[in-house]
């Protein structure tokens, strides 16, 4: 089964624009999951503290998006870094906001189906790019290079918040995602934290207009 990544980003972009509780980065991504949710959150400690090895009972290491009786309850390992209990919100938003049915997938987990692997891998890989573009959209990481910024792990880990890992896989894609409608926008909503992080070079235009500016000048004299 191919992953949508058009889909992923395409639903990232619209989040990003319309989120009000996104101002810059890094951002609070339980505000996110507040502002579009009704997901509920439960600690691995909290589930723990009623008996047994929550991640045995998850599933992961990490959490996981479980639905019972019409409810969404988002299970995190409390116990993990911040950023990479950052990028776990955001990747299971990204399942609900990309309409992955998850209780199938656990119906063919469960019935040991030949399906299960191949839809698994879809959803997963669908779900980590809607999360790496919402806490690091390529667009502003571009023009931050643009402006003369070395994109490292370490340059995108201090101003996104993110971890090494993640960092590191979105510099290796940044040459893959197309452009899109939604490019202007998103450089347009997040102006004030790219001038913030790297101020625009002069520009060979730049400077051509204020030598014909100082020209002027000295021809009114």
């Amino acid at each position: 089964m191919r992953a949508d990544y058009d889909a992923a980003n395409n639903t990232a972009n619209e989040i990003l624009l319309k989120a009000k509780s996104i101002k810059g980065f890094p951002f609070s991504i339980k505000e996110v999951v507040k502002e579009f949710s009704e997901i509920e959150f439960t600690t691995y400690s909290e589930l723990e503290a009623l008996g047994g090895n929550a991640s045995m009972i998850i599933g992961s290491n990490d959490g996981a998006l479980l639905e019972s009786c019409g409810r969404h309850i988002l299970f995190y390992n409390d116990r993990m870094p911040s950023e990479r209990i950052a990028f776990t919100f955001a990747h299971e938003l990204g399942h609900l906001e990309l309409h992955h049915d998850m209780k199938t997938l656990t119906e063919l987990r469960e019935a040991h189906d030949e399906l299960f692997a191949p839809l698994y891998e879809k959803y997963e890989k669908e779900a980590s790019v809607f999360a790496a573009q919402l806490v690091m959209p390529v667009q502003v990481v571009r023009e931050l290079a643009k402006r003369g910024c070395k994109i490292t792990t370490a340059f995108l880990s201090e101003h996104f918040g993110v971890s090494n890992q993640c960092a590191q896989v979105r510099i290796s894609n940044l040459g893959y995602q197309k452009k899109s409608e939604y490019d202007d926008l998103i450089l347009g909503k997040f102006k004030g934290f790219i001038d913030r992080v790297a101020k625009r070079t002069s520009s060979f235009s730049d400077e051509y207009e204020r030598e014909l500016e100082m020209e002027r000048i000295r021809q009114s004299w």
